[in-house]
């Protein structure tokens, strides 16, 4: 479940704004930033706050470019003041930069305008904040944008701060439901103190299953509606414990073998994609794009 996505080229006017709010008001908050001269066909960014994990009226928002760049402000953020800005250091900075800072993150491999990289060090050094993906991964390839000439580069970072090093995991990226030629990333982030959360309940759609389990349903209302006489061993409640425990069973059943199947597609992309991303001809052979 996503706490605050953040999102970019939103193109929002306050009509659209107004049918959002009308529309999803009981999940999500959309707090957007518009450009000033253009709304409707330039910049704007948002965040999309999910309302089952913030409260909106805990949240503040501030302009530092209308439309391009926005400051959100929940309650665990620090107190280490942004100079000339007066709002706090980010705890995490986030978008697409237009920029990569070295050459690995772009096929074929080249270097970005010095100059614009150095902008992009200077501010991350000033506000305090670090590729911790990059750190953790420094040989590693990942690709967020895919141009029409067969470019590949990451140009969507999320940056955070030193402090939350022990704090933020499951970075992954992934295509967004709707076309760009972007794709999503995403971390989570958790105290270290967090209570631990399992798995949860895998929930699955499969027409075998639900046909086979309609069908043991429509035995067991035939076999209660043609008892005529109840004893301990034939009874409506012993039918309807009998059909529980078919239903658990089939379940149990039918989750191994889609986990099974599951399992084994997701290690052989997991084996193919290093063999992918280390090819030497990445940056010249488009059948590796």
């Amino acid at each position: 479940m996503i706490g605050i996505l953040c999102v970019q080229e939103t193109h929002l006017l306050p009509e659209h704004e107004a049918q959002i709010e009308t529309l999803y008001s009981k999940r999500i908050k959309v707090l957007n930033s518009r450009d000033p001269l253009c709304p409707g066909n330039l910049a704007g960014i948002a965040f999309v706050i999910n309302k089952q994990i913030f409260d909106p009226n805990d949240l503040k928002t501030t302009e530092i470019i209308p439309g391009r760049a926005l400051a959100l402000r929940i309650k665990w953020h620090n107190e280490i003041l942004w100079q000339g800005k007066n709002i706090p250091n980010p705890d995490f900075l986030m978008g697409d930069f237009n920029i990569t800072e070295d050459a690995l993150d772009r096929a074929p491999a080249c270097l970005d305008n010095e100059q614009a990289i150095e902008a992009l060090q200077n501010l991350r050094f000033q506000l305090n904040i670090q590729d911790s993906w990059t750190m953790n991964n420094p040989t590693m390839r990942a690709v967020t944008f895919y141009s029409n000439t067969n470019s590949h580069s990451r140009l969507n970072h999320i940056y955070s701060s030193p402090a939350h090093k022990l704090s933020i995991y499951g970075w992954d990226s992934c295509t967004s439901a709707i076309p760009t030629d972007h794709r999503m990333i995403l971390v989570r982030y958790a105290l270290t103190n967090t209570p631990f959360m399992g798995k949860g309940r895998c929930l699955l759609y499969d027409e075998k299953f639900l046909n086979k389990i309609s069908e043991i349903g429509r035995q067991t209302q035939r076999e209660i509606t043609n008892l005529q006489q109840q004893s301990e061993a034939e009874n409506p409640q012993r039918s309807w414990e009998d059909f529980k425990s078919k239903i658990r069973h089939n379940a149990k059943t039918t989750a191994k073998e889609h986990l099974y199947k599951i399992r084994q597609q997701v290690k052989l992309l997991e084996e193919d994609l290093p063999k992918t991303t280390e090819n030497n001809d990445i940056d010249t052979n488009e059948s590796t794009h």
